[in-house]
């Protein structure tokens, strides 16, 4: 399957949620930060991968990560180069996320992500409602962290 990554803006903000709200994943605020978001189209124009930055100060907590299960491993390496790009536009210096799949976490440390103890997060990360969610709510998460070059 060809696809197409590009950054999200104002025109997608509809669809954006609705793809997110189909896999029942929270698309509060993304109105406020839809230019955080990376897009992954088939050659149909088709949604069939998001991910998004939450941005606080220098850093980035990646949010919404949603994907169609046809994806290979290729186009999911393309969806990350994709953010880390955006991230690096962005001028951020961190980028942060939470999983709770602990088979997740090798293919994130293949992606320069470590992992870090929910006590080292910095604190202005914890003023974001989703750390807030991850931290109280979801059992089992995990942290990790990759820096911009």
């Amino acid at each position: 399957m060809l696809v197409e990554i590009r950054v999200a803006n104002e025109n997608d903000i509809n669809r954006l949620k609705e793809f997110l709200g189909q896999a029942n994943v929270n698309a509060d605020g993304v109105d406020t930060i839809v230019d955080n978001f990376i897009l992954m189209e088939d050659s149909k124009g088709n949604l069939v991968a998001t991910l998004g930055i939450e941005r606080l100060m220098k850093d980035g907590l990646l949010r919404s990560l949603v994907m169609s299960p046809k994806l290979d491993q290729t186009q999911i390496l393309s969806l990350f180069k994709g953010i880390s790009a955006l991230a690096k536009e962005k001028e951020l210096e961190n980028l942060y996320l939470a999983t709770n799949k602990h088979a997740s976490v090798e293919f994130f440390t293949m992606l320069g992500f470590g992992k870090v103890e929910a006590e080292q997060l910095p604190e202005h990360l914890k003023e974001s409602q989703h750390l807030q969610y991850l931290l109280e709510d979801v059992d089992n998460s995990i942290f990790m962290k990759s820096s911009i070059a």
